[in-house]
């Protein structure tokens, strides 16, 4: 709930929240109270409506019923960087992107950061929890944390591990394999997207990452991705493979191709 306020500013409980939204259609699993006022609801939000898997799409839905402003993702919190101030560039010479299949991803974002060694803040781990996400480290916590705040999922390269410091949306070559960040060994058909460095395929596009290029303790620049995969893809490729995550459930059910940028910013 006090993640959702920062969208909205809707003075009342978690539970004439529920109720607002259950009446719009929103049916409520449960409510678990935090203390200090906060609480999780617990919204099963149906197949037809991905928009609203994310703080910002069910702040959206309040802000609505309650006929308040929506305030932006990039107001939220006084430390993070307003977009306008940003540096965007369309090229990069410390890596390259190309998108050799448009049907399957029609759009591509990325950002090169270099990192240093810290820690998760608390009330980012708290949120994460809160929300039934396990902190893992610094840079899967913030993908995480952009994924479940404004409905895009994201992923991170180490950029070291990247061959040739590329990356390409490409088909699968057929019998392809990869070893995927849950450590199993996967082949791949021509009808799949992958995420690829100059050498071989990097993640499964819109589903999960690869284990060669996992961002570690060791890591020293990342690169971020932010893009959209075609639904129906997505789709397929899950059920084949049967791997099923936070990504590609998103994904399969239509993200928002507005928010690749804002995802990365």
């Amino acid at each position: 709930l006090s993640w959702l306020r920062e969208f909205v500013d809707v003075k009342a409980s978690a539970e004439a929240i529920a109720g607002t939204l259950s009446l719009r259609g929103f049916e409520v699993a449960s409510i678990e109270p935090l203390g200090d006022g906060d609480a999780v609801i617990d919204f099963e939000i149906t197949a037809n409506r991905p928009d609203c898997l994310s703080v910002l799409g069910l702040a959206r839905e309040v802000a609505t019923a309650y006929d308040l402003p929506l305030a932006p993702p990039s107001t939220n919190r006084d430390a993070r960087v307003r977009l306008a101030e940003l540096p965007v560039s369309l090229t990069s010479d410390r890596v390259t992107v190309s998108i050799d299949d448009e049907e399957l991803c029609p759009r591509y974002a990325a950002a090169v950061a270099d990192i240093s060694t810290v820690v998760s803040p608390e009330w980012m781990t708290a949120r994460l929890q809160a929300a039934g996400v396990r902190p893992i480290s610094p840079i899967v916590d913030i993908t995480n944390y952009v994924n479940l705040e404004i409905g895009q999922p994201m992923h991170a390269f180490d950029q070291a591990k990247l061959a040739g410091a590329a990356i390409h949306a490409r088909r699968a070559r057929s019998g392809e394999t990869i070893t995927t960040l849950d450590g199993v060994a996967r082949t791949l058909d021509a009808e799949m997207l992958v995420i690829a460095d100059r050498d071989r395929a990097q993640a499964v596009a819109g589903v999960m990452g690869g284990a060669s290029s996992e961002v570690s303790a060791t890591t020293k620049t990342v690169v971020f991705e932010s893009a959209y995969f075609k639904p129906a893809s997505v789709r397929r490729t899950s059920k084949r493979l049967g791997l099923k995550t936070e990504a590609s459930t998103r994904f399969e059910r239509g993200a928002d191709i507005g928010a690749q940028a804002v995802a990365i910013q």
